[in-house]
């Protein structure tokens, strides 16, 4: 006779091959967000590696956050045609720090990804036009915030709520647990 076998017997998809599957997906949603900001007409465009490599530090521990938001660095200064490894460099630290803020700090949501992900973007759009066009002094260089720059990352932040909720349902596909780590009372320690 044949034995049958229960739902609850089968093997489980290990956690290394979720894992795998989740940074898979990932890729091709990297991939996909750098052809869209790589194509399309003349205006500006939103830079959506930039949201996608913040929702993933939102989730992921810091290391990966940092080398997963400096090889989307990379894509995006190719994608720009700048100096490859201004915006590389800025995402690692700034993927770095978003991952221990919110490992350490904040409640995984989108409110306060929208706040970090506007005040990171803040300060890339401020060095940005700095170093690429305040400190030369070329002429018209005004006009290049206000036509290319403030218009790219308004569209940016527009777009960053549907990226943070394509991370977040990848993350929860792959079954990732949310812990919660409370620290216990300690009689022996005095509290003033």
């Amino acid at each position: 006779m044949k034995q049958r076998i229960n739902s609850a017997e089968k093997p489980a998809v290990k956690p290394g091959v979720k894992t795998a599957l989740k940074w898979a997906a990932f890729a091709i949603l990297s991939v996909f967000m750098y052809t869209s900001s790589t194509s399309g007409g003349p205006g500006a465009k939103a830079l959506l590696l930039f949201p996608m490599t913040a929702a993933v530090a939102v989730f992921e521990s810091e290391i990966p956050s940092a080398v997963f938001g400096s090889v989307c660095g990379l894509l995006l200064d190719v994608s720009l045609g700048k100096l490859p490894g201004f915006t590389a460099l800025w995402l690692c630290l700034a993927c770095a720090g978003i991952s221990a803020l919110f490992g350490q700090l904040l409640r995984k949501n989108i409110i306060n990804f929208l706040w970090v992900f506007a005040l990171a973007g803040g300060i890339y759009l401020y060095i940005d036009y700095y170093l690429y066009y305040k400190i030369w002094a070329y002429e018209g260089y005004r006009l290049a915030l206000t036509e290319r720059l403030l218009p790219s990352a308004l569209k940016t932040l527009l777009w960053s709520v549907p990226v943070y909720a394509a991370v977040r349902i990848t993350e929860r596909l792959s079954g990732a647990v949310r812990r919660l780590d409370l620290e216990e009372q300690d009689k022996n320690i005095d509290r003033v």
